[in-house]
């Protein structure tokens, strides 16, 4: 079992200089979801947004330990997302359901199918 420090070090030097800045970006992006969403009410459909960015958050963070779970849970979630936004595109909750980072999540599963190989 590692520490605390021996778990962020190998976060940051085991994986490519990508991967963390990556994980940065998800996780000041999942701060800034959270924020914008505090004035609407809680079960609102908006806060989908913050549980997506969670899960897309998470798996980051363990792709970045180059876990081979952590990078199929990451493109499973991208597509979960992916056909929950189409399935509501054309529907009454279009305008309630977005997905902010449905492009660059499409974007980050290609970079894991090319370093798939790389995790253990």
């Amino acid at each position: 079992m590692r520490n605390f420090k021996e778990l962020v070090t190998d976060l940051v030097k085991k994986p490519p200089i990508l991967f963390p800045m990556v994980a940065g970006f998800h996780l000041l992006w999942l701060v800034w979801t959270f924020i914008s969403d505090l004035g609407l009410p809680f079960p609102d459909l908006i806060w989908l947004e913050v549980v997506w960015m969670s899960a897309y958050t998470f798996f980051w963070i363990a792709v970045c330990d180059m876990k081979r779970w952590a990078a199929v849970g990451y493109i499973t979630v991208t597509l979960l997302n992916a056909c929950v936004y189409l399935a509501v595109y054309n529907g009454k909750l279009s305008r309630d359901y977005m997905s902010n980072m449905f492009l660059m999540d499409g974007l980050f599963s290609v970079v894991l199918l090319y370093y798939y190989k790389r995790f253990r």
